[in-house]
C-alpha cells in the first residue's frame, strides 16, 4: 500500500515537472488519500492521533480544491 502512495507521489512530480498541474494535483491528492488510510489503521486505538491526521487531511484537501480552481 505504501509502495502505491510512493508511485502516485512519483507520477505527481513527473506531471508538476510536465507542466500538467491538474494531473499532479490529482496524483497528489490519490497519495495522500492512501497515506491517510494507512495513517489511520497505524493509529487505530489512539484517537487523539487520529484527530490530528483527519484534521491535517481535510486542511490540505481544502488546500487542493483551492488551488484546483485557480488553475482552471
Amino acid at each position: 500500500m505504501a509502495i502505491c502512495s510512493n508511485i502516485f507521489l512519483v507520477l505527481g512530480i513527473i506531471f508538476l515537472v510536465m507542466m500538467n498541474f491538474i494531473m499532479a494535483i490529482t496524483m497528489f491528492a490519490v497519495s495522500l488519500a492512501i497515506s491517510l488510510v494507512i495513517f489511520n489503521s497505524m493509529f487505530r486505538d489512539r484517537t487523539a492521533m487520529k484527530i490530528i491526521i483527519n484534521v491535517s487531511f481535510a486542511i490540505v484537501v481544502l488546500a487542493v480544491i483551492l488551488a484546483y480552481y485557480v488553475l482552471t
